[in-house]
């Protein structure tokens, strides 16, 4: 399966590591914590690093999921991501039918560790969903669609509306069918996200705030000149 992904003309750029300094992309270990790339998942698979299956997957679906948190929605580069997840995807579920991937395993070992960790808060449950209202489509978009690659089970469609149009759909979020690794990635997007256009707010608020201002400060001037007569 690494083999016929590698293969593929369109995952060239998923071959080797991002050359970031090459590329003078300086945000992007910022906002990339782990990279990943099809070459590593096979050096590793010939190493024989993986313990299972399911964790060689795991690596492989970091590789698409650090292209669709980097790169702008809609862009070619985000498309061919989502289109390769998908490919993927679909032919994992068939290993997976044929063969023990060892994810049942993996899942239980997660479980524990997130049960050492500690649960999501419901506070912070709650002030995720309401800052998902402050977020734009665009923005609102990305989170659907990690979602939809990553935890489909909290995607629900309640039953149609009268009041939407035949081109609106209405789909909502179950916080509580997200799992804790996609919940902290989508909870700090959002947030940041939020606190970009505070920023933003703030900055377009002061500029307006000096245009207003006298170039001058008048006031002192006239009192200056009437100590000099």
């Amino acid at each position: 399966l690494v083999n016929s992904l590698i293969s593929r003309q369109d995952a060239i750029p998923f071959r080797e590591p991002v050359d970031w300094r090459g590329l003078e992309l300086y945000d992007y270990p910022k906002i990339i914590k782990k990279m990943m790339d099809l070459g590593t998942v096979k050096g590793k698979l010939e190493r024989n690093q993986y313990k299972s299956p399911y964790e060689c997957a795991e690596d492989i679906r970091l590789i698409w999921k650090n292209c669709m948190t980097y790169n702008a929605d809609e862009s070619d580069i985000y498309m061919i991501g989502v289109s390769l997840s998908k490919r993927f995807e679909d032919r994992y579920k068939k290993i997976k039918a044929d063969f023990d991937t060892g994810e049942n395993e993996d899942k239980v070992s997660d479980k524990s560790r997130k049960d050492n960790r500690g649960t999501i808060s419901l506070d912070v449950k709650m002030e995720f969903a309401r800052n998902i209202f402050k977020l734009s489509g665009t923005e609102l978009g990305h989170v659907l669609r990690v979602l939809d690659l990553r935890c489909p089970q909290a995607l629900q469609e309640p039953e149609p509306s009268a009041q939407l149009s035949a081109e609106e759909t209405e789909v909502d979020i179950n916080v509580d069918c997200i799992d804790s690794r996609t919940f902290a990635e989508l909870d700090r997007y959002v947030k940041e996200e939020i606190a970009s256009k505070t920023t933003q707010g703030k900055s377009a608020e002061s500029d307006k705030v000096k245009e207003l201002e006298p170039v001058g400060n008048t006031s002192t001037s006239r009192k200056k000149q009437r100590r000099s007569t």
